[in-house]
């Protein structure tokens, strides 16, 4: 649980250095022409052609940095939603594997944990590349968009392998209960333990005789419990 502390602390200083970047003034991309001096007769310039303008290539770089710009913090947002979905993700898993107190089950939980981290880096990544974008700290803003992109599927991918971890921990909780018992897949579980085949064939025999006899599952579910943690 303090990994999982740590790992939700980082992610509040991720959204929030995103969020301070957000509330910053906005830059245009593009320095506004400095006022031209009076034309005279001998300076000026011949005229441009009806219907163009000097200023037109100018205003569109800016639009379309400003356009990269937001996509580059859309995806920092997506990347920070999907990273506080992984670390719920992980917490639930952990606090599953508290409760089935099974090694298979802690197993999993590690495994969601591990992937918040990884989906917490990806947030980090993308709120990088976004504030990037917005300062026009890199060689355009095309790339940090991009960069920011990237970093948000990683995000959403390992948020889904949280979930799937977290998931198959709340299986074996719910498994290890009356509610929840299965006498097969209990059997697979046991099978599927670290521990000596003595003890298995032991917690397979227990498993078949109380499957039929509420009053001796919940025993039976306990002593499982006590020899595969």
């Amino acid at each position: 649980m303090r990994k999982l502390f740590s790992l939700l602390v980082i992610l509040a200083v991720a959204i929030g250095g995103w969020w301070w970047w957000q509330n910053q003034p906005a830059t245009d991309g593009a320095e506004a022409p400095s006022t031209p001096e009076t034309a005279t007769p001998e300076t000026a310039a011949p005229e441009a052609p009806a219907g163009t303008s000097a200023e037109e290539p100018a205003v569109t770089e800016a639009d379309d940095d400003a356009a990269t710009t937001e996509a580059a913090g859309a995806a920092a947002d997506a990347a920070a939603d999907a990273a506080a979905m992984a670390a719920d993700a992980a917490a639930e898993a952990v606090r599953a594997s508290e409760v089935a107190g099974v090694e298979a089950a802690g197993v999993a939980a590690t495994e969601a944990e591990a992937a918040a981290e990884a989906a917490l880096e990806a947030a980090d990544r993308a709120a990088d590349a976004a504030a990037n974008a917005a300062g026009d700290i890199v060689s355009g803003t095309q790339d940090a968009a991009e960069e920011a992109a990237t970093a948000a599927q990683d995000a959403a991918a390992a948020t889904q392998e949280a979930a799937t971890a977290a998931a198959t921990a709340g299986q074996i909780e719910a498994l290890l209960t009356p509610e929840g018992f299965d006498a097969g897949r209990a059997i697979e579980l046991i099978d599927a333990s670290q521990i000596p085949e003595t003890q298995k064939a032991t917690l397979r025999r227990l498993i078949q005789s109380a499957g039929n006899n509420p009053d001796l599952l919940r025993s039976a579910l306990d002593q499982v419990k006590a020899v595969m943690q």
